[in-house]
């Protein structure tokens, strides 16, 4: 998951749709979170401790389009590990209720 999640900023704090809104972010804390949160999601053991999805996105004025952007360097990454595609979408189907509480324009 760790491997995912790093690839996975690497290209977001890189790729112009996408690294405006990680200026003021520390990559190796989001590493951090983000890689627990999803442990937690897939069931452990991870606890993740962050911010609720809402607060912690709250005034940033995400837009689908950066938000999409993320999704698919997401993909990138799982398929640069050789995740299996069933298990991406399983990925990505825990995640996409988060959408409403990220995106906000």
């Amino acid at each position: 998951i760790e491997r995912i999640i790093t690839h996975t900023l690497d290209l977001s704090f890189n790729d112009p749709r996408t690294r405006d809104q990680f200026k003021q972010s520390k990559k190796d804390r989001l590493i951090g979170l983000i890689t627990d949160q999803v442990c937690d999601l897939t069931g452990g053991p991870c606890t993740y401790k962050g911010l609720n999805m809402k607060k912690g996105h709250i005034k940033l004025g995400i837009t689908e389009r950066e938000f999409n952007a993320l999704v698919e360097q997401l993909q990138t990454a799982m398929d640069a590990e050789k995740v299996p595609y069933r298990m991406q979408n399983k990925l990505l189907a825990l995640l996409a209720p988060m959408k409403t509480d990220i995106v906000e324009r």
